[in-house]
């Protein structure tokens, strides 16, 4: 507990220019490992940078739209480069930081075929915490490792304005061993005592600190790594300038406002970085322009915290809440990203829009898929079970009826079908479904191509017609047609033909299917008796634009029950078509 309680003063911002974060940091983070999971990317050789066109690709993953804009401007956008350091901090992916020298005279780093990778496990792992667990993990790993190892002093963030000291001297005086982790945590401690949605002054937050914890980020004996740099003092490694490239004027300690200059400077980076980039606070920013020394001071003179910030610092976070809508669509209400929900929802549905509420729509391509991989899959119960309220009627008839669909087929969506030998090395961990010893269903085609040629093989990609198949080169081992193959293949029709005249006869069985087809003459008592069929289990196949059931004749006494019990409401009569 903070002491004395902070008692900050409230403000107008009616002249002020207010800053918000329009980007939801947790959802770009995971939209961003899922985009390096499934494809190669590749760094830039030179500057380790993501290259342009996967910078073009996560702009559209990201969830403000002006990132699109920024990367079609400049080539590149600060907040994915952002996104992708806290992927490197929380060690959800791997790849060459360190890079190497070609030769003597180089005097920077290379990064030659340096490409991410993600560790699964890890981030699985933390994608299955409770969403308050994933949240403090978060802040825990910002608090502690300011990205790119810059901090507030020397640093703009992401989403702020203010400009550093300079860093000339930072490798001594007290900077080497000074630990920012405790000071974030303090402020973000001093922040709880705040009202929700309450303008606050900057001025007063840094005038209690100063009265009441002046020694919160540089402690009043630091550490120096040697000892000629205490000569220095507390506040060596600062000095203002009056213009971007003039000379520093050293701050003195003993100067009246030398918290101000050196604290108060870090205060206000401080807001514009970590708890506004997680969403925590707004800042406002004076609409005067700076006219004095830099970097530059008294610019953030207002701040407000939500109440996200305050549910989370009390680990009480709402949960999420998941409403299925009588059109199909599923509506996530959440305080912060559902990360795992999304991920299991998206599955079998569409995602409509992205903001605190999520919108999807279920497909019924896409629930079919799900049936066919897994056998246990109860898409019903899943829906119940995660839905804060009953499933509407409709939709659950509807999904029964592609249950029973799903019995007919097996639909596999993004995938190719492999052909080479059986006992080509490490395949199965790409397989989906083994079809025969030398024929596969595989996912991952990309980086499958890419593990067949570091084995140094070499991998043929087909693409087939919709309307035929593509033949295979001349010589191919292959079971599919060859480009050599279309004269020895009618020759073979052509015997086959000859060769079946002198053969004895053979007893075939041809089976039938007798369908009984139902013409309506309304649609609200097609719709009836269609309902009923479904909820017996019987399958149907209707055709709306000629009001027409037609079902299997074996599910006729079914049929009869359903008409006998629609005789309540119904007079019918039922007339073979002649």
């Amino acid at each position: 507990m903070i002491q004395p309680e902070p008692n900050l003063t409230q403000t107008d911002i009616d002249k002020l220019s207010i800053v918000s974060n329009q980007c939801d940091l947790r959802h770009d983070l995971h939209a961003y490992v899922e985009y390096v999971q499934n494809r190669d990317v590749k760094r830039l050789h030179r500057s380790n940078e993501l290259n342009r066109s996967d910078s073009k690709r996560l702009a559209k993953l990201m969830s403000n739209s002006h990132i699109i804009k920024e990367v079609e401007a400049g080539g590149d956008s600060e907040w994915i480069n952002y996104v992708d350091e806290l992927a490197l901090a929380f060690k959800f992916t791997i790849y060459d930081t360190e890079g190497e020298y070609a030769g003597y005279t180089s005097t920077e780093p290379s990064f030659p075929e340096n490409y991410i990778d993600v560790d699964n496990k890890r981030y699985e792992e933390f994608i299955a915490m409770a969403l308050i667990e994933q949240e403090k993990k978060l802040l825990d790993v910002l608090v502690k490792k300011y990205l790119d190892g810059k901090n507030e002093f020397y640093e703009t963030s992401v989403l702020g304005r203010l400009s550093g000291f300079s860093t000339r001297g930072s490798a001594t005086g007290i900077m080497p061993l000074l630990d920012l982790a405790g000071p974030r945590r303090f402020l973000i401690e001093v922040l709880q005592s705040c009202t929700s949605g309450v303008w606050y002054t900057t001025s007063s937050l840094i005038r209690y600190l100063k009265e009441h914890h002046p020694f919160f980020l540089i402690p009043k004996k630091p550490k120096y790594r040697y000892k000629h740099d205490a000569k220095e003092g507390r506040y060596g490694n600062f000095q203002e300038r009056k213009d971007r490239w003039g000379m520093g004027l050293q701050i003195s300690e003993n100067d009246a406002d030398a918290f101000e200059r050196v604290e108060g400077r870090f205060v206000e980076r401080f807001l514009e970085g970590l708890p506004l980039t997680l969403g925590y606070i707004e800042v406002a920013y004076t609409k005067t322009e700076y006219k004095g020394c830099l970097p530059e001071i008294n610019q953030l003179l207002a701040f407000r915290v939500n109440d996200t910030f305050l549910h989370v610092m009390n680990g009480d976070i709402i949960e999420p809440r998941i409403t299925v809508q009588p059109n199909f669509e599923m509506h996530v209400e959440s305080e912060l990203y559902p990360v795992q929900i999304l991920a299991q929802l998206t599955k079998l549905a569409d995602v409509v829009t992205k903001d605190r509420t999520n919108i999807l729509k279920l497909r019924k391509k896409k629930v079919l898929t799900q049936l066919s991989e897994r056998e246990d899959f109860d898409v019903v119960r899943l829906l119940e079970n995660m839905s804060t309220k009953e499933l509407p009627q409709n939709v659950k008839i509807e999904l029964d009826e592609w249950i029973g669909a799903s019995e007919a087929f097996t639909l596999y969506e993004k995938v190719v079908l492999f052909e080479g030998d059986k006992d080509l090395p490490e395949i199965d961990k790409f397989t989906i479904e083994c079809i025969s010893p030398t024929i596969k269903i595989v996912h991952s085609p990309d980086r499958l191509f890419t593990h067949i040629e570091q084995k140094e093989l070499i991998p043929l990609r087909i693409k087939h017609r919709s309307s035929a198949l593509t033949p295979l080169p001349d010589g191919a081992d292959t079971v599919f047609p060859g480009r050599d193959r279309g004269v020895s293949n009618a020759k073979v029709k052509a015997n086959s033909k000859i060769k079946t005249r002198v053969k004895a006869k053979k007893t075939v069985t041809i089976k039938r299917e007798v369908l009984i087809t139902f013409l309506f003459p309304a649609k609200e008592l097609m719709e009836e008796f269609r309902n009923r069929l479904v909820a017996a289990r019987c399958p149907v196949a209707a055709d709306w634009s000629k009001l027409t059931l037609s079902f299997d004749k074996r599910y006729e006494p079914e049929v009869k029950k359903i008409s006998k019990a629609l005789k309540q409401d119904y007079t019918i009569r039922i007339e073979d078509i002649a």
